[in-house]
């Protein structure tokens, strides 16, 4: 991205900003995914000498709680008074109190929250929320603070990238944006028993027709297999696959941008005719009794017990579960492996998916509007995004639970990790929740893969598996950076909020009928009209617009 579009970006976006906020950096997008240190993700390499925590003063003369609720994931529990809240508490007078809510139920109790205007001090949100919710009043506007001065290590950040620019709504930012630090690159990806393929004679498949032949193979092989087992039910089912096989869908919000339309558009997928060949493949898959008859109902506990007791051999979702499952899996049959495959092409020569964010996931985390002295909270934010803190939030206490190594970066302890060797579900994350750090912590700025491969590594969890993992999803071709939404003003977020809504509770009754074969896939061309007359098209003309709006 030139310097010369950010500087205009700028001036049209966020005039609220000193001119020229944006001018300085021209491909910052880019350094900052290329898993370098945490000075090329955005020059964080310490605080400034006006960020109170680090020069020593702290950000409240007296203790003071701040309530923050975020989602709990499952494999990581969250506990309070973690080592590094106390020592937030040490370095800034600020007690964090978690209201940690399971990820099951916090898309609803977010909703709860936020119509209720009965926020916590601190709220993690998605960017969905955000242009839905954000020019409702009840988040903390951010950008006159950041315009004041009181943001310097965060603005560090918004300078080096300038799409970041993309999560504001009507020109104003509502959230700070939760940043990886030295982020591997993965995705979403194709997983199967490689142990099984050799030992059955079975060629890797190369496309998504062949992956049903080998599938079916297998399920005659075994017969009481449910060969392609799923997570979460059918919103994943077509999150996790729906953009490999063709055409594009997101959770909550089934528009996605596609590369491959019109020189790259926005769609939304269940109103398109290649959505049509997707529910044709899965009604494929589920007559010939491969994909899982229980896939709209499966939980996550019940997915992985299926891939780990050797009822199921593949899956589509976040690939690197199958270095989870293998290790599982070996407990019982030593060979056993779990690998992800090269995308397989959806038609001649295609094939593609998308890897995770590198910099930005979409969380966010927003300060209440009618939180007390505001300017506490925006200044201990800020601060987590200086390089002390980071380390803090992602290793513990300097010397307790990591050193720093010759290039002054973060590493764990060798006596430290080995207290979690053998923990479950896994030592990364055992040892994550016992410190109450990273990713799925509230850590602003956070490490995923950076923490994770010490861990492993540490603990004797790396070996030629993973090394074979990461070579084939970084040599992948297929896969390509996502694009982040452009930024809606406050009548195009209210008007898109209706519309998802609206659309939602009609598409979401449909799917099933024809991955089941309730219904006959021509019949789906009724639904892509109804859905085109209750507002797709309007919706697409709406994140298209703001598209060019933001490039010119």
């Amino acid at each position: 991205m030139s310097s010369k579009w950010s500087k205009r970006l700028t001036v049209s976006v966020t005039g609220v900003l000193l001119a020229g906020s944006l001018a300085a950096c021209s491909s910052g997008q880019e350094a900052s995914t290329t898993g370098g240190s945490g000075t090329a993700q955005g020059g964080a390499s310490g605080a400034p000498a006006n960020s109170q925590a680090a020069s020593g003063t702290k950000i409240s003369d007296k203790e003071r709680t701040v309530r923050v609720v975020f989602a709990e994931n499952p494999n990581q529990p969250i506990k309070n008074n973690s080592i590094i809240q106390q020592e937030i508490l040490k370095q800034t007078n600020m007690k964090l109190e978690y209201e940690a809510i399971p990820t099951s139920n916090y898309t609803d109790k977010k909703k709860t929250l936020i119509a209720t205007n009965n926020l916590p001090d601190i709220i993690q949100l998605d960017k969905q929320d955000l242009n839905d919710f954000g020019s409702t009043g009840v988040f903390l506007p951010l950008l006159d603070y950041m315009k004041k001065g009181l943001m310097p290590n965060f603005k560090k950040f918004w300078d080096a990238n300038p799409d970041m620019v993309k999560m504001t709504v009507d020109g104003e930012l509502y959230a700070f944006p939760a940043i990886a630090r030295n982020e591997a690159k993965n995705g979403f990806g194709p997983v199967i028993r490689t142990d099984l393929l050799k030992k059955h004679q079975l060629a890797e498949p190369k496309t998504f027709d062949e992956l049903l032949t080998v599938l079916a193979k297998l399920k005659e092989l075994y017969p009481d297999s449910k060969p392609w087992s799923i997570r979460n039910g059918t919103q994943q089912l077509l999150a996790t696959s729906a953009y490999m096989l063709g055409s594009g869908f997101n959770k909550g919000n089934p528009m996605y941008f596609d590369k491959d339309v019109e020189g790259g558009k926005y769609v939304f997928g269940p109103a398109s005719p290649a959505f049509k060949n997707v529910l044709s493949y899965f009604n494929k898959a589920y007559k010939m009794g491969v994909l899982d008859t229980d896939y709209a109902t499966s939980t996550q506990q019940q997915w992985t017990e299926k891939l780990t007791s050797g009822k199921s051999f593949f899956f589509l979702d976040n690939s690197g579960f199958g270095l989870n499952n293998t290790r599982d899996l070996r407990k019982s049959q030593q060979d056993a492996t779990f690998q992800v495959l090269p995308i397989p092409e959806y038609a001649p020569g295609k094939a593609r998916a998308n890897f995770y964010a590198t910099v930005f996931t979409g969380k966010t985390f927003a300060i209440s509007a009618k939180a007390k002295d505001p300017e506490q909270l925006i200044k201990l934010l800020d601060w987590m995004y200086s390089e002390p803190a980071s380390n803090l939030m992602n290793f513990g206490i300097e010397g307790t639970n990591y050193t720093l190594d010759e290039k002054g970066q973060p590493k764990f302890k060798e006596d430290y990790v080995a207290k979690f060797k053998t923990s479950t579900p896994t030592p990364y994350y055992a040892l994550y929740s016992d410190l109450g750090c990273c990713q799925l912590s509230f850590t602003p700025y956070y490490t995923n893969t950076m923490t994770q491969f010490q861990v492993e590594k540490m603990t004797g969890n790396w070996d030629a598996l993973n090394d074979e993992y990461w070579k084939i999803v970084g040599s992948d071709k297929a896969y390509v950076e996502p694009v982040m939404d452009p930024p809606l003003n406050k009548q195009e977020a209210a008007r898109v909020r209706e519309l998802n809504v609206t659309l939602n509770t009609m598409l979401d009754q449909e799917y099933d009928k024809f991955i089941m074969g309730v219904k006959k896939i021509d019949e789906y061309d009724a639904v892509i009209k109804k859905a085109r007359e209750m507002g797709a098209t309007e919706l697409e003309k709406i994140y298209n617009d703001a598209l060019a709006r933001l490039k010119k």
